[in-house]
């Protein structure tokens, strides 16, 4: 009997394990078939977004080749620009240096007129009318007052 006794104990417990085992499975199953859609979510928003990716990435080389081209032409504008300023410089330097020259030589020539004898005749020579025309109204009234005093 003791062996009776421990073969149906035997059997409880290997029904008892077989029960515990195949609720494990069962969260264990249950548990795959969870992991199994999040990967799948997951796939699918992996392919969303390496789409996505994909796209930005394309509109970002896109956005690339126009900066660089534009950055071509920026610097040929640049290029220009500098040689318009450089030749800019070039005329103004020039332009004071005429100007200083020209300044120069009419100071130079001015001062030569006014310091030659000639020149003080020519500023003169105008006047001289004048000086005439004045030393004649000059005699006329001395002469008038002088015939004016004699008859009183």
């Amino acid at each position: 009997m003791i062996w009776q006794i421990s073969v149906a104990l035997i059997a409880i417990a290997f029904v008892v394990l077989v029960v515990f085992l195949v609720k494990t499975l069962r969260s264990v199953t249950e548990l795959v078939a969870q992991t199994n859609q999040t990967i799948q979510q997951v796939q699918q928003q992996l392919t969303v977004v390496s789409q996505e990716a994909n796209e930005l990435i394309r509109h970002t080389n896109e956005v690339s080749v126009d900066v660089r081209n534009k950055l071509q032409a920026l610097d040929k504008t640049f290029y220009t620009i500098k040689n318009v300023g450089d030749v800019v410089n070039e005329i103004s330097t020039s332009v004071r240096q005429t100007s200083a020259t020209v300044t120069s030589t009419m100071r130079n020539k001015v001062e030569k007129e006014l310091n030659s004898p000639k020149s003080i005749v020519n500023r003169i020579a105008p006047l001289v009318p004048v000086a005439l025309d004045m030393w004649k109204r000059i005699k006329q009234v001395r002469s008038t007052e002088n015939k004016s005093v004699a008859v009183k």
